[in-house]
């Protein structure tokens, strides 16, 4: 797995566990299955950030939500890794429009991505990064 740069890296730790397990596995599913090494370019964040963003949710700011970039990726792969993971882990996603949704796919914001969420009950504690992170 490949990060967008080192903070997102270090950020990664600070996710919820259970997102930390689904993203290895997305990247795990990706190698084996198509030899791609998934970017991750969003992890946690904290209300500074988020405003910045324009983010609508707190879902990055509760260690419960990270993005995986699409745009150098097969349209193929995108929808198979979808289709796989919504199959086996949607139940843990969060309720968007009453229905769990772990993988969203956002054409739109700082660039193409899916946006994977985890449910609010599995929210932690908003951490405040400083500038410099």
């Amino acid at each position: 797995m490949k990060f967008k740069d080192d903070v997102i890296a270090a950020r990664f730790a600070d996710m919820h566990e259970l997102a930390q397990k689904i993203a290895t596995e997305m990247d795990e599913w990706s190698q084996k299955t198509y030899g791609i090494e998934l970017t991750i370019t969003a992890t946690c964040s904290d209300h500074r950030e988020d405003k910045e963003l324009g983010r609508q949710s707190d879902t990055h700011r509760t260690r419960r939500a990270w993005d995986v970039r699409v745009r150098d990726l097969p349209e193929s792969l995108i929808a198979e890794l979808c289709a796989y993971f919504r199959k086996k882990y949607n139940k843990y996603g969060a309720v968007s429009s009453n229905a769990p949704q772990l993988i969203v796919y956002k054409p739109h914001g700082t660039g193409p991505h899916l946006h994977c969420q985890l449910n609010r009950k599995y929210s932690l504690p908003e951490i405040k990064y400083g500038k410099e992170n």
